[in-house]
């Protein structure tokens, strides 16, 4: 009996001493964060795991494939949502985006590894999969109008610009409408931060946040983040972001009531590119009278004040007057066959950043057409002057 009660006591010990360790070691695994999966194809190569800071890729860990192709990091507890890369090599990566102690699986192939992967265990990552894939379809929808167009004959591309850029419009409106959609609805989430900073292939901002009704997405995510992290890097990053918008608008705003009031302004420079890639600054035009013309080849009213301006061009040109035309353009292909097609012969100049852009944002401009009339000295003397109003106030500068 006495050697029986010894053994359940033993025992009892054994029992315990293994609950101890299998619940040191869960309590263990909850203080860390884990990045697991599987790659085929991929046995005995390295996989490298990154942090996506804002202004580089910090490298945390790198380790060999098995043979089975199963892989796993494991980090300490993070400290608020992070955008992580999990790479093959610098041009074949997934964004992931872990949290806390989350254990992140990933089951790929090498050959689709950055395309056709299962994503276990993190919202976060599943959201930054979706948003990248609708991010590529766009483009490549893009790219083949594009293409299309770049492939017709003279007289196709005259009968076909408008059409083309209607729909490539049409397509971004539409990706816009749901990156708007998706943030109002996870507005306290960081894959809402990622949307709005996706690119097209150019690399330039799909969303624009000096676009108002993008604003207001910008808007949500930020006041969102603050609440909940207002120490991380990336919620600072957009929240100054939009205070300063908010700060630009107001100085703008002040500007056009200066205008409005016939008060003389200095304005401000502008540096771009024409289609030959010569880079032409609006200060090179002191001493001529300038008309400084916003708009776009996409944009019907544009073209139709283009079309308004020649007669008076060609009337003032030779006595001191000169137009400075900053295209709001995406594609160099459609903006340089605009300039052909309507015999552009004053600057045309094009940063080939749609409605983003930089030009446009310094002298406020909300709506196209527009423009800004600049004395011989290069201050503003009047904005959106067309036809006859425009032509009183030539004779009167000249």
């Amino acid at each position: 009996m006495t050697i029986n009660k010894t053994i359940i006591t033993s025992m009892k010990q054994i029992v315990a001493l293994i609950l101890a360790v299998v619940f040191a070691a869960g309590c263990s695994n909850k203080e860390n964060f884990i990045v697991k999966g599987n790659i085929e194809n991929a046995q005995s190569e390295q996989v490298y795991l990154y942090r996506i800071d804002l202004d580089q890729d910090v490298l945390l860990d790198s380790i060999k494939i098995k043979n089975n192709g199963n892989f796993q990091f494991k980090l300490g507890r993070l400290a608020e949502p992070t955008f992580l890369k999990l790479a093959l090599s610098p041009r074949k990566f997934i964004t992931l985006l872990g949290d806390s102690t989350e254990t992140i699986e990933v089951i790929a192939d090498k050959a689709s590894f950055t395309t056709a992967y299962t994503i276990r265990n993190s919202i976060g990552s599943k959201h930054i999969q979706m948003l990248n894939q609708n991010v590529r379809t766009l483009r490549t929808q893009v790219d083949s109008l594009i293409s299309l167009y770049e492939n017709m004959t003279d007289a196709e591309k005259s009968n076909n610009t408008e059409s083309i850029t209607e729909e490539i419009n049409k397509l971004i409106t539409s990706y816009k409408d749901g990156v708007g959609s998706f943030v109002m609805e996870n507005p306290r989430s960081f894959a809402s931060y990622y949307a709005l900073f996706l690119p097209l292939k150019d690399e330039s901002l799909i969303m624009n946040v000096y676009d108002k009704k993008d604003q207001v997405y910008f808007a949500t995510v930020a006041t969102s983040l603050n609440l909940i992290y207002p120490e991380a890097q990336r919620t600072k990053h957009l929240y100054d972001m939009v205070l300063g918008i908010k700060a630009w608008e107001k100085n703008n705003q002040r500007l056009l009531e200066m205008i409005s009031q016939s008060e003389v302004v200095g304005a401000p420079d502008i540096k771009a590119k024409n289609v030959k890639g010569e880079e032409i600054a609006l200060s090179s035009l002191k001493g001529k009278v300038v008309l400084l013309q916003f708009g776009a080849s996409w944009d019907e009213p544009s073209v139709n004040a283009v079309k308004g301006l020649k007669s008076i061009y060609k009337k003032y040109k030779d006595r001191g007057f000169e137009i400075y035309q900053v295209s709001m353009e995406q594609s160099k292909v459609l903006w340089e066959n605009s300039l052909v097609k309507e015999d552009i012969q004053w600057i045309s100049v094009s940063e080939l950043k749609n409605t983003n852009s930089d030009a446009a944002r310094k002298y406020n401009v909300s709506r196209i057409p527009a423009n800004y009339l600049l004395d011989k000295e290069g201050n503003i003397v009047g904005k959106d002057l067309y036809g006859s109003l425009l032509e009183e106030r030539l004779r009167e500068l000249l």
